[in-house]
């Protein structure tokens, strides 16, 4: 389904019956809908939400991937920088369908659950209010781009020059350090764009790994 926000005060009659041609749930009821219920997008227009106004929204596959590398060189330190990216991705973030919900009582929520409806402190918000009705549906209110550009690799090491190691008989000596998965630009608010398909429920983020070596040739 398409989401279209909340339902506010001025979408009933005094505040407990939905006006006339507002479209409502119909496995909810016209009469159930409340101030902070989730709306959605009567596509037909028959004044209906069922299973008639779902359609297709987001796209599960990249519109493309890459990466690109550089390598430069300045006086034995050599430099090497490796940057992936991927776009035009969705993503169904299945763990914001549970954690922005505010269904059950004895489920933490993500902080950003605390801009909740409420008709008294919070009555312009989007994020449907504690307990409303409709939210057993899937829709574009957790589906995220999962667009990112990432900084996969970066390596910096140093050649010591032959001159200095010819005297102990050693061909080359490098030393370097290397990172992974060090930086990431994204808009996807999960953990981790890389590491989830079309739908992102509790993955293991990408691991941050630092490695130091010696390179040493006889």
């Amino acid at each position: 389904y398409l989401y279209e926000g909340t339902y506010k005060e001025e979408d009933f009659n005094n505040g407990t019956s939905l006006k006339t041609g507002i479209p409502y749930l119909s496995n909810i009821g016209k009469e159930n809908i409340r101030p902070g219920d989730p709306k959605y997008k009567d596509i037909n227009g028959d004044g209906i939400i069922d299973d008639n106004d779902r359609t297709v929204i987001g796209r599960g596959q990249p519109i493309h991937t890459g990466g690109f590398t550089n390598t430069f060189n300045f006086y034995g330190f050599d430099l090497n920088i490796f940057f992936q990216w991927c776009y035009g991705n969705d993503v169904l973030n299945a763990n914001r369908y549970v954690f922005e919900a505010g269904q059950k009582s004895e489920l933490n929520q993500y902080t950003s659950y605390s801009n909740h409806y409420d008709a008294v402190k919070n009555p312009n918000s989007d994020i449907p209010r504690i307990r409303a009705k409709g939210m057993d549906v899937y829709s574009q209110r957790v589906v995220e781009d999962g667009s990112y550009l990432r900084l996969k690799n970066i390596t910096l090491g140093y050649t010591f020059p032959r001159r200095w190691t010819r005297r102990a008989k050693i061909d080359r000596l490098r030393i370097y350090v290397s990172a992974t998965n060090l930086w990431t630009i994204t808009g996807f608010s999960g953990l981790d764009p890389e590491s989830v398909g079309n739908m992102y429920q509790a993955q293991y983020p990408m691991s941050r790994q630092f490695t130091f070596g010696l390179d040493l040739m006889f």
